[in-house]
Parts: C-alpha cells; sequence; structure tokens
C-alpha cells in the first residue's frame, strides 16, 4: 500500500513537470512566432521599441480602441490630468462657464499641428465631440446640447444641465480630437490624424500597430523614433518578450510572472497603484443580500491584507474603500481589523442564520449559497474570487466561483440572474470621479454599479456634486461613507499595474489614470 501511493504520487509530480515544461514550452512558440512577425513586418535596429499589452485593436474608432491611441500617444483630448487625478491644459489651454455651468467656453493652444500638417482649428473639436456624441462614449453622460465653434480658437459647449466635472469628460480617451479628414461623410474613421507625439504609420487589427516620432508635436518631443504596438493575452508571453530583447516594454502581468522578471538582473520591473479597485457587487434584491447587516458581515470576512500581499504583491492594495488614494479628498478613516471568523459567523447566526451538520450556513432551509461571477481577462481576478470563495467558507458560506466572459456580469444585470459579480473598476476614467460614481450609484443602477439598490441621500450629495463649483470636501467623504457603510459594491484590493522592460529603456513611468504610457519621455541609454 505505501509502494503504491509513492509511486502514485511520483506519478502526480511527474504528471505536473510536464505540465509545466509544456505551459513554458508553448508560451515560448508563441513569444518566438511573435518576434518572428515583429521581424518580417518592420526592419529597424533593435532600438525601436516594441510595446505589448494584453489589449487587442478593434478599430480606428475613439468609442472602442480611443483608451489604446490615447496611452499610445497618437492622440489627444481638450484636457490632460495629472498623476495627483488634477486637470491639467492639454490642446485646450484655459476653459470657463457661466455662473449656471450648463454653458462651457473652451480656448485651443496656439502652433498645434495635426499629423497631415493642418492646424487645431475649433471646427475640428467640434467635428471629433460631435461624432463622438452620437457613439456610446462616456461624453453622452455629460447631456451636451450643443456644440459651436465661436471663432477660430475658441469652442462652445451647451449642456441639457449643470455639469461643474464637464472638463474631466473632456479628459476621456473617447474624446480625443482628430482632423475633420479622419472622417468618412457617415462619420467613421477612416483615417487616424491626431495631433500627438507620435503619428500612425501603419494598422492591423487586432494586434498590431506602428507609429513614428512626429517633427512637429507641439510639446516635449519624442526620443525613441520608432515604436510598434503588439496585444497578446498570455501573461506568460509576455513575460517571455520581455526577457528576449532588449527592445520590449511589457504592460499587465500576472504574479508567477512578476516574480520571474523581479529575478532578473537585466529586467527593471515597475508596479503601481492604479485608480482602479477590485470589488464584488451583489444584486441587493436577492434575500441573501438585502440586508446591510449581511453585507457588512461578508466585507468584514476578508482578509484583504493577506490578498494584496500573495495576489497583488503589494501592502498598499489593501482596499477598505471604494476610491484609491489618488482621489485625496475622497478619503475617510474607515476602521481596519483582520477578520475573526468565528465571532462574524456568530453575528450572521445572530441575524437568523443556523447551521447545518458540516458547520455550513442556511436560513429557512435554504443554504447560504450564491454564484460569484467573475473573467479571466484580468488574471488577478480568478486568483481573488477563489480567495473570496476559501475566507467565505471559514464563516460557514458556500461560493461557487464561474469564470466567464467579462460581458455575463451587464448582460446578468439586465437580465436579473446575476447575484455576485467580482471585477476590476477604473475609477480615474475621468480624471474626477464624480462622473463615475453618477453612473455606477445611478438610482436606477448600471451594468457595472448598483444592482437592486440606492440611496436617496447618495443621490442628493452626487447631485450636488455635480453642480457645484466648488464641493465641499466633507460632501465627497459623505459619499465615500455612504457607499462603505452600506456596501452594495465592496472594494476589495487596488489594482496595481505592472510593467517590464530591459535596464537600457530609461524614463519608464506609470500613470495611475491609465491615460499614457509616457512613450515621449522614453529613451535609450548611451
Amino acid at each position: 500500500m505505501k509502494k503504491t501511493v509513492i509511486v502514485s504520487a511520483l506519478l502526480i509530480l511527474a504528471g505536473l513537470a510536464w505540465y509545466v515544461l509544456s505551459m513554458n514550452s508553448t508560451a515560448k512558440t508563441e513569444a518566438d512566432n511573435t518576434n518572428t512577425a515583429t521581424t518580417k513586418t518592420k526592419t529597424g535596429s533593435e532600438q525601436d521599441l516594441i510595446v505589448v499589452t494584453p489589449w487587442e485593436l478593434t478599430s480606428l474608432e475613439p468609442s472602442t480602441t480611443g483608451f489604446i491611441f490615447q496611452r499610445m500617444q497618437l492622440a489627444e483630448t481638450l484636457v490632460d490630468a495629472n498623476q495627483d487625478a488634477q486637470l491639467q491644459p492639454m490642446l485646450a489651454k484655459s476653459w470657463s462657464s457661466n455662473e449656471a455651468g450648463d454653458v462651457w467656453t473652451f480656448v485651443l493652444r496656439d502652433g498645434v499641428q495635426f499629423h497631415n500638417g493642418t492646424p487645431l482649428t475649433a471646427d475640428d473639436v467640434v467635428k471629433s465631440l460631435t461624432v463622438a456624441l452620437q457613439k456610446p462614449t462616456a461624453l453622452k453622460a455629460a447631456q451636451i446640447a450643443d456644440i459651436r465653434a465661436v471663432d477660430d480658437k475658441r469652442v462652445e459647449l451647451t449642456l441639457g444641465k449643470p455639469l461643474m466635472s464637464l472638463p474631466a469628460y473632456l479628459a476621456h480617451a473617447t474624446s480625443i480630437i482628430l482632423a475633420n479628414e479622419s472622417f468618412a461623410d457617415n462619420g467613421e474613421v477612416t483615417e487616424l490624424i491626431g495631433t500627438g507625439p507620435y503619428q500612425l504609420m501603419a494598422f492591423e487589427p487586432p494586434q498590431k500597430l506602428e507609429q513614428q516620432a512626429f517633427a512637429n508635436y507641439w510639446g516635449t518631443p519624442a526620443k525613441i523614433g520608432n515604436i510598434s504596438y503588439l496585444a497578446n493575452s498570455r501573461s506568460e508571453t509576455r513575460t517571455l518578450l520581455a526577457q528576449s530583447k532588449p527592445n520590449y516594454l511589457v504592460f499587465t502581468l500576472d504574479p508567477a510572472s512578476l516574480n520571474r522578471l523581479q529575478q532578473d538582473p537585466n529586467v527593471q520591473v515597475l508596479s503601481k497603484s492604479l485608480a482602479r479597485t477590485i470589488q464584488y457587487k451583489v444584486n441587493a434584491d436577492n434575500p441573501l443580500f438585502n440586508d446591510v447587516n449581511v453585507r457588512q458581515a461578508l466585507s468584514d470576512a476578508i482578509d484583504r491584507q493577506g490578498i494584496a500581499q500573495s495576489v497583488m504583491h503589494s501592502k498598499q492594495a489593501v482596499a477598505e474603500q471604494i476610491l484609491p488614494s489618488i482621489f485625496a479628498d475622497w478619503q475617510i478613516q474607515p476602521s481596519t481589523k483582520q477578520p475573526d471568523p468565528a465571532a462574524i459567523k456568530q453575528r450572521l447566526i445572530d441575524l437568523g442564520f443556523t447551521t447545518d451538520d458540516q458547520g455550513m450556513l442556511q436560513k429557512d432551509g435554504k443554504p447560504f449559497k450564491f454564484t460569484l461571477r467573475t473573467f479571466s481577462d484580468r488574471p488577478e481576478l480568478p486568483l481573488i474570487a477563489t480567495a473570496l470563495q476559501a475566507q467565505w467558507k471559514k464563516i460557514g458560506v458556500a461560493v461557487d466561483v464561474s469564470v466567464g466572459n467579462f460581458s455575463e456580469i451587464p448582460s446578468g444585470h439586465q437580465d436579473g440572474s446575476l447575484e455576485m459579480a467580482l471585477y476590476a473598476r477604473n475609477y480615474g476614467m475621468t480624471p474626477d470621479p464624480v462622473g463615475s460614481l453618477l453612473e455606477d450609484f445611478a438610482p436606477a443602477g448600471s451594468d457595472w454599479g448598483v444592482m437592486n439598490w440606492q440611496s436617496p441621500e447618495l443621490t442628493k450629495d452626487l447631485q450636488v456634486l455635480e453642480t457645484s463649483k466648488a464641493p465641499e470636501k466633507a460632501i465627497k467623504q459623505q459619499v465615500s461613507k455612504i457607499i462603505y457603510e452600506a456596501r452594495p459594491v465592496t472594494p476589495v484590493v487596488y489594482y496595481q499595474q505592472n510593467a517590464a522592460a530591459h535596464n537600457s529603456l530609461q524614463g519608464l513611468e506609470i500613470d495611475a489614470l491609465e491615460r499614457n504610457f509616457y512613450l515621449n519621455k522614453l529613451s535609450w541609454a548611451e
């Protein structure tokens, strides 16, 4: 018997070893194929940079791919934001509103050229924003009623209601400004002609684009002349690419890959907390979640420190409140302590739950059991879902984890089948989080926000923030407090962006708002 167990164990270990080797071999083959494809489609020195991310290119439309065009610095917005989430001039050098906040004027910067050599004018801005409003973009939430050119350098936007955070909407990637020549008569983008430090030279969806430094850029000129973009969904392959040649810059790495790269003396690895929260939402109409005390108990049972260290590899990733620290005015001081499973389970028993023979909770003869939906596009999510499953089991709650397509979360919200969903929410899509909060915590709910839950007090506070020129910090903190106490949406950890490149690449920086790769700041060591 003992001999049989030993042989079985050896066979299992051998199988595991074969699996790991085969996975590495597959990833290496993908990396070799990517290298070969790159060599075939582009010639040049090794000093040409190749940026690799998991995000595929879908089309030239800003509504779908604008976030890549913005990060790759091919196109720009009227308004920018710094690393403290403070709005900054970009293509617009200034802006102002009337007293009511429903008419805004943006004054364009002088000396800006599009990549085709034509100057930036108010007509270009009107065209780009008008087309954007016809498509599913963040700008639609601003309720813009009219856009007109006052003169060659001034653009006026009239809103259907006051909105003091309008400039933040015009920093969104779907609001990039393109030359009039970019558009067909029907508004389709047929050629990407932007104003960034790089201009598009080749576009090969879904995986590749090529760009070149623009000599007449109005701002800081690019130092690296040629850059390619490659989309590759496998973290293992992206890791091998970062180690294969010195001209790869790789983003979004899973924990195992991160550990591997940190051991490589030739590779620099940067990690930074982003304005993105990994959180879960519940269907508050579900009998398991309609009691705020139950929602609080589930939240209190989470070992956020353990998840932050084991999955995100950062103590700073712990998320007790929904908005990350980059939004300083919104921060509150929630009580933090390590979970006590026995005490939390007793709290649930005091609420009317009982235990079965296995110690699992039930109520009215029905087990405390639900399905947690998530997706694998972001490799941390299934790991965190599994950790939550294990931690909630300690308090007698049974969880089935379903890893599917990210679209299953909004579809489950719409058809009412969703019980709980774990996902990463970007609160930096507009540098002012008011826009995201208005969408996510609307009384009617939101695909990526609350489900069958509302708070008249929260709605009132958000409306004040929406219409006030200088809203008090206390109102922002009150919003954070209401969400923290009610927990219809509950934060777990803050998302960490990881980037890796050869040590010879200088000036590497991660944008906490996920707007910019700062490629024009990069250079090669002499």
